[in-house]
């Protein structure tokens, strides 16, 4: 049987403390992407090492992950890193997009998945279900090399990133 309850928002998750304060935002403007288009963004990136994170607002490993994944990127984009991250939020939940975004400032591209639902989980990877966060990296020649489905420390990433710049 589907779960089709949501975890709360990011308003609840800001009501728990689990972040600290934001500013009031504009409305993000977020692509829409498929599955398809995530791996034309990879290969469009060909030469370069590519991270896309998948995450969601109302997932609090995600918002604990999000600063490593913003300093890993300032450390090593002049060396060769893209990142992208996809958000799995329903589009009814832009204002906690926005919210996020406003907080954590992701100097890369964002992106909401065009149906957080398990067809898109399984035409991005076939193993995965839905754990959240998850974190794909390419090499050089957009291979995908890791496949992470927990959340990651800066030194992981920086590990795996650093390996597979040349």
């Amino acid at each position: 049987m589907k779960n089709t309850k949501r975890p709360p928002g990011l308003v609840a998750l800001l009501s728990a403390g689990l972040l600290i304060s934001f500013a009031n935002s504009a409305s993000a403007d977020v692509e829409v992407v498929t599955p398809e288009d995530i791996d034309a963004l990879v290969a469009e990136n060909e030469g370069k090492v590519v991270v896309v994170n998948f995450w969601a607002t109302w997932c609090a490993p995600c918002l604990r992950e999000f600063p490593d994944i913003v300093e890993v990127y300032e450390d090593y984009r002049d060396q060769g890193l893209e990142v992208f991250a996809v958000s799995m939020n329903y589009e009814d939940e832009i204002e906690d997009i926005d919210a996020f975004l406003e907080n954590f400032q992701p100097p890369f591209g964002i992106y909401r998945a065009s149906e957080p639902e398990p067809e898109f989980y399984e035409a991005v990877i076939d193993s995965w279900y839905g754990e959240m966060p998850m974190t794909m990296v390419f090499d050089t020649a957009g291979n995908r090399v890791h496949v992470h489905k927990k959340p990651l420390t800066y030194e992981e990433l920086a590990g795996d990133v650093a390996a597979l710049i040349p």
